[in-house]
């Protein structure tokens, strides 16, 4: 009943690297051109007997570069990963040369894929309990995705607990893009004091007020978090401590007004 079949490189750079893959990998431009033909070839292999699956692949780290000559077939999907981004601001930030680099890979998969899916990243791996200022950038994220041919996502959150930083908010948030990715930035701001109306009680202003002052505090630094990015390898801590007790009269003010 399966309507996706995955077949896709492991999550290491063990990529083969014998004569024939370094020659066809040269004239592709990718590794990715190698993995295709591959995954082509099951494709074509089960269309006639599973005309309803689709043949899902990674194009995920040293894949990410779509291949100079072969294209997916008409049954295969290509998930492209957000893999080596900086999410502190959008990805269309044309000062980012790293988001820059994924949008040119994104543009020219969507030329030659009606089918692809993306694999997004929306917290940090490896400090699940800082503030990840990206809430300012989810929805620019989706609507960037869904003008390149994106036909599903999967944003990935925090798996290892169950919530982290703003886990619930950033869960509600994406939902709603997902289902209209094209919204203004008005109703998604609308969506995100709605929730915290909701989730927090009366003191929620005291917590968009927190959020407010750390995307202002994050999009003034330099460089971009990435999902296993130290935090203050590019926020500055002694800036950030500079504001301890403001943010945490505004979290007493939130719990006093919470009630019980």
């Amino acid at each position: 009943d399966a309507k996706i079949l995955s077949v896709s490189q492991n999550d290491n750079h063990g990529y083969c690297k014998c004569e024939n893959c370094a020659a066809i990998e040269a004239e592709e431009g990718s590794p990715a051109g190698t993995l295709l033909r591959f995954v082509n070839a099951i494709a074509e292999n089960i269309a006639e007997d599973y005309p309803n699956v689709v043949v899902d692949t990674l194009a995920y780290d040293y894949t990410q570069t779509a291949p100079k000559i072969t294209v997916p077939r008409e049954n295969v999907c290509i998930r492209l990963c957000t893999f080596h981004c900086h999410f502190t601001h959008p990805l269309t930030d044309p000062n980012c040369a790293t988001n820059a680099k994924f949008c040119r890979d994104l543009e020219e998969w969507s030329e030659i894929c009606d089918n692809i899916h993306i694999w997004d990243y929306t917290t940090n791996f490896a400090y699940y309990i800082p503030t990840y200022a990206n809430l300012h950038v989810l929805q620019a994220n989706m609507q960037y995705f869904a003008e390149n041919n994106a036909k599903g996502m999967f944003p990935q959150g925090n798996r290892n607990g169950p919530s982290g930083e703003f886990g619930e908010l950033r869960a509600y948030l994406i939902s709603k893009i997902l289902m209209n990715p094209y919204m203004s930035k008005t109703e998604y701001y609308a969506h995100m004091d709605e929730f915290l109306a909701a989730y927090y009680g009366d003191g929620w202003e005291y917590i968009r007020k927190y959020i407010n002052t750390f995307t202002q505090y994050a999009n003034a630094s330099t460089g971009g978090l990435g999902l296993y990015s130290y935090p203050f390898g590019v926020l500055s801590k002694d800036s950030l401590d500079s504001l301890d007790d403001t943010f945490n009269e505004w979290w007493d003010a939130a719990e006093a007004a919470a009630g019980d």
